[in-house]
């Protein structure tokens, strides 16, 4: 830390031994020595600290990368959910049977296979009521009640 010699220390208890003397010589090397090693605890610490705290920060940014990559999975999923579920829409609605005025009937969309989605039931008069209800609902299932 300090990157002392041999020499600079041996000049260093010269001066000291001139100085204090021999009978005070010992505790100021004990005093010196406890708190050098406090101070190098303290050093020592900080450091720690500081390491932990740098991984704790790289840590955080991979897993905030790990969780865009994720959300944007999930919303490619989705969209291709949203366009099948749409495309088993369209084919069940050209596969369906035409509305007649002739009386009221409840009409259901049929699907080749069970899909979850929400149904809104609409009461329409009219076939441009009928349009109009299609297009406010898609791409989901509707219910018409055609009264005549």
């Amino acid at each position: 830390m300090l990157n002392l010699g041999m020499t600079e220390i041996l000049c260093f208890a010269i001066i000291a031994l001139l100085v204090l003397g021999p009978e005070k010589l010992p505790e100021a090397a004990r005093f010196t020595a406890k708190w050098y090693g406090k101070f190098k605890r303290f050093v020592s610490n900080i450091q720690n600290e500081i390491d932990r705290e740098l991984r704790l920060s790289e840590f955080r940014e991979e897993m905030q990368k790990e969780i865009h990559r994720i959300s944007e999975l999930e919303a490619r999923m989705q969209k291709q959910l949203d366009k099948l579920q749409l495309e088993r829409i369209n084919k069940a609605t050209e596969q369906s049977v035409p509305i007649s005025k002739a009386a009221t009937k409840k009409i259901y969309i049929p699907c080749p296979q069970p899909v979850l989605i929400p149904f809104k039931t609409h009461s329409v008069q009219s076939s441009s009521q009928i349009d109009r209800v299609k297009n406010e609902t898609s791409p989901t299932l509707v219910q018409l009640k055609v009264a005549v």
